[in-house]
């Protein structure tokens, strides 16, 4: 069997930056992440995610890429990727979504897309657990296979207050 070549990236949630925005009738988490060295990136080139979940249940994960950690350095400003993708709990803690991805470059980072609608409760209460979740996607055109992961420290009642705060959010927005 052949396998593809992966483009892995490992995350980790920098649990002290990160803050439940509620904008409208949408409601954000927001961090930055980092890799597993530590590395110091300028403000505009460090990575983060966002957790969204909008009126209506729509929710969606974003994921802005540093230079060195960019799956799909070939991809062109005016180039968008689509692809089939999986969000997966590491550990189980709830089931695997199949979905849709997309990825665009602004400026130097790309920006991943994940439609994670049903699943972002899930993902706020796993990080708030400590288990990792990963994004996997096979986009095709000569990229590489994604395979992302991130992980959260889970050591921070800050960063419990604020994804619960997201989870809440999103349970009203969803209508439960």
């Amino acid at each position: 069997m052949v396998r593809a070549q992966e483009a892995s990236a490992y995350l980790f949630l920098d649990e002290d930056t990160a803050e439940t925005k509620i904008d409208g009738l949408n409601v954000t988490l927001r961090a930055e992440l980092t890799d597993k060295d530590l590395t110091a990136r300028e403000f505009m080139r460090t990575p983060r995610v966002w957790l969204t979940c909008f009126d209506g249940g729509r929710q969606v994960m974003s994921i802005d890429t540093a230079d060195d950690l960019d799956p799909w350095p070939s991809v062109a400003d005016t180039h968008d990727v689509v692809a089939d993708a999986n969000l997966v709990s590491q550990t189980g803690f709830f089931p695997e979504l199949r979905t849709k991805l997309s990825a665009s470059r602004a400026t130097h980072l790309m920006t991943i897309s994940v439609d994670v609608t049903g699943r972002a409760e899930d993902v706020a209460r796993s990080w708030m657990q400590g288990f990792p979740i990963k994004i996997k996607a096979s986009p095709g055109g000569g990229l590489k296979d994604l395979d992302l992961v991130i992980f959260p420290e889970a050591r921070s009642p800050a960063f419990r207050t604020e994804a619960a705060a997201l989870v809440r959010g999103c349970e009203v927005l969803a209508g439960h």
